[in-house]
């Protein structure tokens, strides 16, 4: 041996090289690794952990979404199966002052409620309930909305669950649980929920008609079917209001009390609330003796917004092609709750 030999054996004599690292080892802290080891290791393991979790809802989020579009899909289809014929249901006649009637003597007491015709389930409507009972209908906005509707014993339950009863943030559209859908006593106004989801399923195509007259004025009709009859509603307001007092000085429109037109909640003020806020204004005639529709989700104005628009249903002698919609036109002067013109300017003239 050289004397280098020695040099070098000497210089290495009792040292041992260190064992190679497992994986395991090389991300979790032992107590033979330094204090800058463990704390990259620390900074490793938490950055792995919010990945996983990252990575975890990600998953989640394109489950539900897949799931979303393809139950959408398939209630489509269930819906687009057949097209059910209308019911028209009859109206009573007055004839009191009738001079037909005059001189004519009668045993039979004065008819005054409508003769109930049978009332037959929708081929779509049979399937539907057949899967979930809280089936009311559908409602369909060419391009737009098209979404089946069900009704449960609150306005809070499909908020987060899906039509087959699995709880979901996307939720399903329905109605408010105190409407009455049945034909022969139907409420005055009916009021639909959905979420405004970004993807634009369920109600997150209206946002087109809260600024855009041109697309107001090409989709105006709103075809609401129950499980019974098909209807056509002609689209007579959309605006955005408030939900929290604090946004309006204290005030709050509450158009989803405005179900069944009384002394406490009158059509009159319903109508010009309505019609002062719309963003648009269509000249399209209503009365007391009209059945409407609301239509409600979630705006982005300012924090519990809400998008609403109300559409009345056509009426016996009225078709699709009955509206002059050259008449619709952008109002310059809607109204906007306070927090609107607080942060955009200008204000509200009443006129």
């Amino acid at each position: 041996m050289s004397k280098s030999d020695e040099v070098r054996g000497s210089r290495y004599a009792g040292t041992h090289a260190r064992p190679k690292k497992s994986f395991a080892e090389s991300f979790i802290p032992s107590k033979n690794d330094t204090k800058k080891e463990r704390e990259n290791k620390l900074i490793t393991l938490g950055a792995a952990v919010v990945v996983i979790v990252c990575l975890v809802i990600l998953g989640i989020y394109f489950y539900q979404y897949i799931e979303a579009k393809l139950n959408h899909d398939r209630l489509n289809d269930i819906l687009d199966k057949s097209i059910p014929d209308i019911v028209v249901i009859p109206r009573v006649e007055d004839t009191s002052g009738d001079p037909s009637s005059e001189g004519v003597q009668t045993d039979m007491p004065a008819v005054t409620e409508p003769v109930r015709v049978p009332l037959t389930l929708t081929p779509n409507a049979i399937e539907l309930l057949a899967e979930n009972p809280d089936t009311v209908g559908s409602v369909k906005i060419p391009g737009c909305v098209s979404e089946v509707v069900v009704k449960g014993t609150d306005n809070f339950y499909y908020l987060d669950h899906n039509f087959y009863g699995k709880k979901r943030q996307v939720g399903t559209c329905f109605a408010d649980y105190r409407n009455n859908l049945d034909p022969y006593e139907r409420s005055d106004n009916i009021i639909l929920y959905a979420h405004n989801n970004k993807d634009g399923s369920m109600f997150g195509n209206l946002d087109y008609y809260r600024w855009n007259p041109a697309y107001w004025k090409d989709n105006p009709f709103v075809y609401f079917n129950t499980n019974y009859t098909e209807e056509i509603y002609v689209i007579v307001s959309s605006f955005v209001t408030n939900t929290l007092p604090d946004h309006d000085n204290g005030n709050v429109f509450d158009y989803q009390n405005y179900i069944n037109f009384s002394e406490n909640y009158s059509y009159d003020y319903f109508m010009d609330e309505i019609t002062k806020r719309s963003q648009i204004i269509t000249g399209i005639e209503c009365t007391r003796d009209d059945v409407y529709l609301t239509l409600s989700t979630c705006s982005t104005e300012f924090d519990e917004s809400r998008h609403v628009i109300v559409a009345r249903k056509l009426r016996d002698n009225e078709t699709t092609e009955s509206f002059d919609l050259s008449l619709f036109e952008k109002n310059s002067n809607p109204k906007w709750p306070a927090i609107y013109y607080k942060y955009n300017g200008g204000s509200y003239v009443e006129e």
